[in-house]
């Protein structure tokens, strides 16, 4: 009785009229579907839904955070990450302790930075004092410490407020300080050093893959020999190209215009297909189908725009999964449709798929029956239909038109 009474007063209402649940009943489920989501959201906001996560289950909200801001197998959150871990450290300092040698090995270290002035900043301290003396021993790699160090030359007057309270911990005076970051920062080869240096004798393969990606125009005009002959050796297979902590999105944003072609190079495309082909793969060989929301409110203004993000979504999952919805997508507003990838290049793709988005309602209901209909007519056998569907959505679903007083999941 008393969990159906929880379940019926958790039931609302999206913005078109659907029966839905305003939560998962679970703190730590509710965080881990909205940390990727909450950026813009105010700090009291994202440490109430933290806070209320950890006090249901501390181990697994910690974990939660933590993936929250991992760049490589998480989502990258940085903001977020950074308003709880100073939340934690004013409310559950041993807990952060116990977990802060492993906030650079997920994020990065100018992360700890946010811990100065709380209970945990000698602690912050200890661990880039640590690394900054394993750096400065070590005759082979050097840790990235020297590239996220503030530097108490900088314009900013917080920066160099910053430094400086970090090279008196460290021992060092400024100028020591100064010193010992460019020589690490050296070791480092960061890629910036060189681009502004106009030195392009580095190694493309060697290249994180946002720098690969973001400064790729760069590369075409003042390398284009030597950064085509790197690509030409990546479409052999003699060479890698790194995509790991570049989201789909990311790629295929250059191709999402409102209106109008966008205007790039031949290299650009090859550059950016190349990269889009580079992205590892994370369906598991999954019998899925991915369905796209294209209606209006996908559109709204952001950055990323929803659009672009389920729409990169849905060409990454087609391309990669397996069974007879291989290279299909579904696309749903008013009329949904199924859809089949097709184009030379990821930029033709996106520009094909992007063409049946329709700009109305979102209408799951029909996805249902349009699934169920193409089964039934032509004969699919249980074990072709898709054992999985992903729905990528702002979630603001029609109401169902059969049983108004079920959710369009119980509806399916």
């Amino acid at each position: 009785m008393l969990n159906h009474l929880k379940n019926e007063a958790n039931k609302t209402y999206t913005e078109n009229g659907a029966v839905t649940y305003a939560s998962t009943l679970s703190e730590c489920l509710d965080l881990f579907a909205t940390i990727g989501a909450i950026r813009r959201e105010s700090d009291e906001e994202i440490i109430t839904r933290f806070s209320r996560a950890y006090a249901e289950n501390a181990d697994i909200a910690m974990k939660i955070l933590f993936f929250g801001r991992d760049v490589r197998g998480g989502l990258g959150e940085r903001r977020v990450f950074r308003v709880i871990v100073n939340w934690l450290a004013g409310h559950e300092p041993a807990a952060l302790r116990r977990n802060i040698a492993l906030i650079p090995e997920y994020g990065r270290f100018d992360d700890l930075i946010t811990l100065m002035g709380t209970a945990c900043e000698k602690d912050a301290l200890a661990v880039i004092r640590e690394q900054m003396r394993k750096d400065m021993e070590s005759r082979e790699g050097v840790s990235l410490l020297a590239k996220w160090l503030p530097s108490v030359n900088a314009s900013n007057a917080e920066t160099v407020r910053m430094g400086k309270k970090i090279a008196r911990a460290l021992g060092m005076t400024d100028a020591e300080y100064r010193r010992t970051l460019v020589k690490l920062r050296a070791r480092i080869r960061i890629i910036e050093n060189n681009l502004r240096e106009k030195d392009y004798t580095f190694d493309y393969a060697a290249q994180p893959s946002k720098a690969m990606f973001k400064y790729r125009a760069a590369f075409i005009r003042n390398d284009g020999e030597r950064y085509g002959a790197f690509m030409e050796q990546v479409e052999k297979g003699e060479k890698t190209l790194h995509a790991g902590t570049l989201a789909p999105y990311e790629i295929i944003a250059p191709c999402v215009q409102p209106w109008g072609d966008p205007e790039l190079s031949a290299e650009e495309r090859k550059a950016m297909n190349m990269t889009w082909n580079a992205l590892e793969d994370f369906t598991s060989g999954e019998n899925a189908i991915v369905v796209v929301d294209g209606s209006g409110s996908m559109y709204w203004d952001a950055e990323p725009q929803p659009a672009a993000v389920a729409m990169a979504l849905g060409i990454y999952f087609a391309e990669r999964n397996t069974g007879a919805f291989r290279g299909h997508f579904i696309t749903f507003s008013e009329t949904p449709e199924l859809v089949e990838i097709k184009g030379r290049d990821i930029m033709e793709k996106v520009q094909y798929c992007m063409s049946f988005n329709e700009i109305a309602n979102t209408n799951l209901q029909r996805v249902f029956e349009l699934i169920l209909n193409a089964a039934l007519k032509n004969r699919v056998p249980q074990e072709e239909l898709p054992s999985r569907m992903y729905i990528v959505s702002d979630m603001e679903f029609d109401d169902c038109i059969t049983g108004a007083d079920m959710t369009n999941f119980e509806y399916a």
